[in-house]
Parts: C-alpha cells; structure tokens; sequence
C-alpha cells in the first residue's frame, strides 16, 4: 500500500475531499469499498481486519483501482489549476489539430502562428517542434506559407532541440554517477567522467540555451564542488551564470523555478567561499522570486534559504541568532524534506559545539537514529562523515575516551579507504592528531607539536579553503592556543 499511501500523501486536505467527491461519481455501484479504502490509507489505519475483502486479491484489484482514479484525479487537477504559458501552447497545439481535423485551416493556421510565437518566446524547443510538424504536414493547404522558410526554422528549432536534448542525456548520466560516488559505491575522478561525458554527448558550454540547461550545468558543477570541498573552483563560472540571467532577464518569470534554483547556487558556493555580504545579496534576490506568482515556489525553497541565512549569520559573529532561528525553524517543519531536516540538525549540531553547548548538542544527535548506511543514501558520504566527525569531537570535550577510541576505530574501518580514494587525507591526519591530544594533552599546546600541525596538512590559501574544513581545523588550532573555538573559527574565516 506504501506507493497510493505515498501518493495520497501529495494531496492538501481540501483535494481529499474533492478526491472523495470525484470517487463517488467514478462509482457505478453503491457497493464499492475504493472510498474506504482512500479513508483508511489516508489516516494510515490500513489492516486486514479493516476492511471487507475476500481474498488478498480482491483487496489489490480494489487498490489498483484507487491507485488508477488517483492518477486521473491529479494529472487532471494539476491541468486544470496549471496556469503557466507551456500549458497555453498545448492547448492551441491541440486546438490546432481538431481545426485540420474538420477542415477549418484557416483558423488552424492562425492559431498555430500564435502557439509557435509564444513558444520561441518561452523558448519551448520541444513544443515548436511539435509545431513546425503540424505546419509542414499542412502546408500544401495554405497558399502564403513559404515552405523554403519554415523547413528553416524546422531545422533551426531541431538543432536547439537535439542540443537540449543531447545535455539532458550527459546530466542524468553525469547525476547517475554522482548517486554512486555519494553512496560510497564507487569512486573515479569525477572532472575526467565530466570531460568524457561533454564529448560523448557532443555538449558546447558555450551555447546555454535555457534557465533549465543553466540549471543542470550549475547543479553537476555544485556536487562536484561538494564532493571536493572546492567551490573556489567553480566561482567563476557562477558568475558568469549571473550575467546569463542578466542578458535573458525578460525570461527569468517564465523559468521562476530553474531561476530561483539558480540563485540559491550562487548563494551557497559565495558562502562557502567566505563571501558572506555577495552571498546575501544573491539570498535577496532569491527570496524574491520566490514570492513571485503567488508564491508557488515558496515552501519549496523556504528552508534551504533559511537555512543559509543561519550559516551566513553563525559564521560572521551571530551565533546566538543562527541558534535560535534554527532551533525556531526545526520546532516547526512539517513541510520540509528529510534531507532538509537533516542539514538543519547537521548545522546546528556545528552551532551548538563553535559554542561548547554540549548538553544541547548531545539532544541533536539523539535525533540521529538510524545507521550510518542509512545516512549514507539518503544524504551523503560527506553528511554521514560530517557528522561522524562532530560526535567523536563532542566526546572529546565530554572526556568520554572510551567511546572516543571506539568511534575512532570503527570511523577509519569504514571510512579510511573511501577517503584515500577521493584523495581526502586530510581527514585522517586530523582523526590521528586527535588521538595524539588523548594520549597526551598537555603536550598539545607545544610549539614542537604546534609546528607538526602545520607540517601535517597540505592546506589549501585561506581564500580557497572551504569553510567546512575550516570549522574542523578550528578546533584543533584552538586546543594548541588555548582559545575559544568559535573566536579561532571567526579568525581562519576573516583571514580570507
């Protein structure tokens, strides 16, 4: 029952109601149960006994049944309430169609010359092809059209078109193969899989054709950042991304979504690199659009945006109200994604320990049920490392020793060869000198032991080193000078 419960799930309590109503007049028998059924999965009290059925059978024809009203409920509902111009020009495609079909081609005509103006504005490639297809096949009928020109523009739009189409075959590959690399399946230089895949696919970087391809652009080259920990990298590019909304800007409303996501990319890698007062401003913007057409796109985006505005608060002295705006955000999302949830936890689980409120942070990761393979999957090789690393550190501080070698232990056992792999040493260096402050504490803060420190990493410039490895190293420095944490994390930050 999990993928109609799953599905009924996406309704709103109002489309439950109006569900049952469209159920009722699906029903040719006063004696059908599918109304029960909906009732039962909808309040997740689904049990054998709960039901009427004579057989497993009946019960999955019964299911069935619901699972398929379900779907013609929905696609027709979202048509209906759908009000964007790609749905515009469907229905004057369609409307097209039954005029030749009955012989009126002079209206057909016509109406297609409108759909194909919308489309070329909105720049829907696949939609006009649809549309030079029906004037082409009709075109002996119309005594004005001059074919020379429109098989032009057909060959045109199918070049656009095939470039489209061509880069949304190297960015399902290229994310088919980043679910493996973030699973911890398999893992292989993902800049060379990235040039393999460009050639393989024939894709110009050059000719960008969308807010869509922008998009699926700027999302392979953020999880290759995340990947590497280098979003210095791929700053350039980023705003360069920017003048490309700049130029295209009439068309920004009509791809709210891919814009919007867009911009939280720019947010997010400028924090990353430190670049808190840029980072704000693409924020800005983001929240703006965000509240565009009715605020469609709202709760969607609503707690990644929130959940930047903590970070961006945490790490440039304003930790008190990165705190109690994440703990005020996490007492009340409903709405939000598991993943979302997560990186909330995960980051106030940072705030909490910058600020040795140990008692706080042991309540965060009473949140954190479930195995490190489950983390792995559903978040990340990263996130479940991060996470990893923050309680082996609160431990540390709570003198739990015991329970720090033996998350130490088992850390390296499943993680040592991963981050050999990915080239991530730095990791185990770090976990190493931590056992060294365990066995010895008192030498920690020794200028021999300082100047091993030092020579132990192979530390990227201030200006290009993430803020996340930043945070760690923090803590280490902060042992060695005997300082505060946070005060040590604010300095590595300012410094760039």
């Amino acid at each position: 029952m999990n993928s109609v419960s799953g599905i009924i799930n996406i309704l709103s309590d109002a489309e439950k109601q109006e569900f049952i109503r469209f159920l009722k007049q699906q029903n040719k028998r006063h004696d059908t149960q599918n109304i029960q059924l909906f009732n039962l999965l909808k309040s997740d009290d689904i049990n054998e006994n709960n039901i009427d059925y004579k057989n497993k059978p009946a019960l999955y024809a019964l299911r069935k049944r619901l699972y398929d009203n379900l779907v013609t409920f929905i696609t027709n509902k979202r048509f209906e309430d759908e009000t964007s111009e790609e749905k515009v020009i469907l229905k004057l495609i369609i409307a097209g169609k039954v005029f030749f079909k009955h012989k009126q081609y002079k209206p057909a005509f016509k109406i297609l010359r409108k759909a194909e103006e919308k489309a070329l504005k909105e720049e829907h490639f696949n939609l006009l092809n649809e549309i030079y297809h029906l004037q082409i096949e009709y075109a002996h009928l119309d005594e004005k059209m001059i074919f020379s020109e429109l098989i032009e523009k057909y060959r045109e739009n199918q070049k656009k078109f095939l470039q489209e189409e061509q880069l949304n075959l190297g960015y399902a590959l290229l994310r088919k193969e980043l679910s493996k690399i973030k699973e911890g399946a398999v893992f292989f230089d993902f800049q060379i899989v990235i040039t393999s895949t460009i050639e393989q696919f024939n894709i110009s970087l050059k000719e960008i054709l969308t807010f869509k391809s922008l998009y699926q652009i700027l999302f392979i080259a953020n999880e290759y950042a995340a990947l590497r920990n280098d979003y210095h990298q791929i700053e350039r590019f980023v705003h360069k991304s920017y003048r490309f909304i700049q130029a295209k800007k009439e068309l920004a409303d009509q791809h709210l979504f891919y814009h919007i996501q867009i911009l939280y990319f720019m947010g997010n890698t400028l924090f990353r690199n430190k670049k808190f007062e840029e980072a704000m401003l693409y924020l800005d913007k983001m929240e703006s659009e965000m509240k565009k057409q009715d605020k469609v796109y709202y709760r969607q985006f609503y707690y990644r945006l929130k959940l930047l505005h903590c970070l961006i608060a945490n790490y440039s002295g304003n930790a008190e109200f990165a705190i109690t705006q994440t703990e005020t955000i996490l007492n009340d999302c409903k709405g939000a994604e598991i993943s979302e949830v997560l990186d909330l936890q995960l980051s106030l689980a940072v705030f909490y320990f910058q600020q040795l409120k140990l008692d706080q942070l042991k309540q965060v990761f009473k949140n954190f049920a479930h195995t490190d393979t489950w983390y792995e999957k559903k978040q990340s090789m990263e996130w479940t490392i991060k996470k990893n690393l923050i309680e082996i550190l609160l431990h540390v501080e709570l003198k739990n020793i015991d329970y720090v070698m033996s998350r130490l232990n088992s850390f390296k056992r499943r993680y040592k060869k991963y981050l050999t792999t990915i080239n991530e040493k730095r990791v185990l260096i770090f976990l190493s000198l931590v056992e060294k402050y365990l066995d010895t504490p008192e030498n920690f803060a020794s200028e021999a032991f300082q100047k091993q420190v030092e020579a132990s990493f192979q530390w990227k410039s201030y200006r290009e080193e993430d803020i996340f490895v930043m945070s760690f190293y923090a803590w280490l420095k902060a042992k060695i000078e005997k300082k505060n944490i946070y005060e040590i994390t604010l300095k590595l930050v300012a410094e760039t």
